[in-house]
């Protein structure tokens, strides 16, 4: 999520893709088989985008043409911390998130993997861009008591209920899309005189890379 080009940033396109894909590919891997014949659980009322993955709950309370009002349920997600460039410090964060569910904790416990992928990013006053400062979260299901991480850069993130404004969109999402996205929704909700916490928005992302088609993705502001 920056402003610059891909060049003036130090990265090439291509680079940045490979950058992405090998950041997610690994850990979502383990999921192809099972979704290579994908089927909706019985009364699993999910939406579509989860894939069969457990999903912080929520009411839809209202339908715009470009956005979304959505009441979500009190969730748990397990968060950390990173300063850096954005696909830099989404890799770190992912990547420490993904050990602490693979049993890299004081139980040894593993915990399936959950959606969305979701990001907190500071823009900058503008809104055209990002600060260094984000947090990776994966959500906790209901159900499970995470165990206590080893690593002291993980915590638990406890979300009250409350109503946040979503915009959606397809395609393989970058952090200059994920603001431009952002940038959007936000003037949007200006434009419908909805208030919301302009300090930071929330990336979610709900696809492994190896998914070409149907992907979903979100951009989250939180109701003021």
């Amino acid at each position: 999520m920056i402003t610059a080009t891909a060049e003036q940033s130090g990265y090439s396109n291509s680079s940045m893709t490979n950058l992405f894909i090998l950041v997610l590919l690994a850990p979502f891997g383990v999921l192809l088989a099972s979704e290579q014949n994908e089927v909706q659980k019985p009364g699993d009322e999910s939406p579509w985008f989860c894939h069969n993955l457990d999903c912080p709950k929520y009411t839809l309370v209202k339908k715009y043409e470009t956005f979304e009002v959505r009441s979500y349920e009190a969730s748990r997600w397990m968060t950390t911390e990173v300063e850096g460039r954005y696909m830099n410090a989404v890799s770190k964060g992912f990547m420490r998130l993904f050990r602490y569910i693979q049993g890299d904790n004081e139980a040894g416990q593993n915990i399936p993997m959950t959606a969305p992928v979701a990001v907190a990013v500071y823009p900058t006053a503008d809104s055209t861009g990002m600060g260094k400062s984000h947090s990776v979260s994966f959500f906790i299901p209901p159900a499970i008591d995470p165990p206590k991480p080893k690593d002291a850069r993980i915590h638990t993130l406890n979300v009250p209920a409350g109503t946040v404004y979503v915009r959606s969109f397809g395609g393989f999402a970058m952090g200059t899309t994920d603001v431009d996205q952002a940038k959007a929704l936000a003037d949007d909700l200006k434009a419908e005189g909805l208030s919301f916490d302009e300090t930071s928005f929330v990336a979610a992302g709900y696809d492994p890379p190896f998914r070409p088609i149907n992907r979903h993705n979100e951009v989250w502001y939180h109701a003021a």
